[in-house]
């Protein structure tokens, strides 16, 4: 399928030239089709290796072409045959794969990713090169790739002054059942990775209550051989799902998410820090009572424990 602006067409319609050199266009990059799948495809293969992605089934692949003027930027039927692909699904994915949605503001997304990828691939600018290419988890289980690549041409005669260019969008969506279990999995990791910041808090409130003699040290003690051992419990789970706290992209699988826990663990451990701080700072006037407190403190803090 290719498909032309209004803009281009209406010259194409009066000039056998101007058709003629959009078929032109438009011919070169279907005769470029071949390497440029298979570029493609390249890249979606490093993206999937990067996202832990083994077992990706293809459920659907097309692509089209469109040409307008340099300076157009139309939301045209290559948007739509996108998002009516992303609707017949329904009929070829896995039951355990969670449909995308389909909401007007889910499909407007869905169209200008379209177009982004559509318009970077006519730029010419270094900055834009790097957004030709795209990748989009629509729901658990489910990706869509896009790939786009121009040609262009410039007739003042028959065109005017501005280049018509053509433009060739490769898109596939694949299914993996791993993503499905991942997200599971995820779920999981996410409430602990989010209770063992609570617990660690926690405990470094014992600290807070002792030097306020809200607790005796015998207290203290207890308390804070449990709240460790529970921490011991839920690193080991951390540990087994790979989880990483300075590379928590990998576990959070999106960017916004990873910046706002790694953001709430910063803030989280300056309060801890200083809490545990403070107490070995009037504990360490208050006897020898509270030594192996104070020693058991300072090698959390030294270590960044908390």
């Amino acid at each position: 399928m290719t498909c032309s602006s209004g803009s281009v067409q209406s010259v194409a319609d009066k000039t056998v030239k101007a058709k003629e050199q959009i078929d032109k266009l438009q011919n070169m990059l279907k005769s470029q089709e071949e390497k440029n799948k298979a570029l493609f495809y390249q890249q979606m293969d490093q993206h999937l290796k990067d996202s832990k992605i083994s077992d990706a089934r293809e459920i659907g692949y097309n692509s089209d072409i469109k040409t307008e003027y340099v300076s157009e930027f139309s939301l045209d039927k290559i948007a739509s045959v996108v998002v009516s692909t992303l609707k017949a699904l329904e009929k070829v994915k896995d039951p355990s794969v969670k449909s995308p949605a389909t909401s007007p503001e889910a499909i407007d997304a869905y169209v200008d990713v379209v177009n982004t990828v559509a318009q970077a691939a006519k730029s010419s600018a270094t900055s834009s090169s790097s957004l030709s290419f795209s990748m989009n988890r629509l729901s658990p289980g489910m990706y869509a790739f896009l790939y786009a690549s121009s040609a262009n041409i410039k007739d003042e005669d028959t065109f005017g002054t501005e280049a018509v260019t053509s433009t060739a969008i490769y898109y596939r969506i694949i299914e993996s059942i791993e993503d499905v279990k991942n997200e599971a999995s995820f779920q999981k990791t996410l409430i602990d990775a989010n209770n063992l910041l609570n617990m660690k808090t926690l405990q470094a409130g014992l600290t807070d209550s002792l030097k306020k003699g809200e607790i005796t040290i015998d207290v203290w003690m207890k308390m804070d051989q449990s709240y460790s051992e529970a921490i011991k419990r839920i690193e080991d789970r951390l540990s087994n799902d790979h989880f990483n706290a300075e590379n928590s992209l990998k576990v959070m699988r999106a960017q916004d998410f990873q910046t706002a826990f790694q953001h709430m663990v910063a803030e989280r451990s300056k309060i801890n820090k200083k809490i545990v701080h403070d107490g070995i700072h009037k504990l360490s006037s208050m006897g020898d009572l509270y030594k192996g407190v104070i020693e058991t403190c300072k090698e959390r803090l030294e270590s960044n424990y908390f």
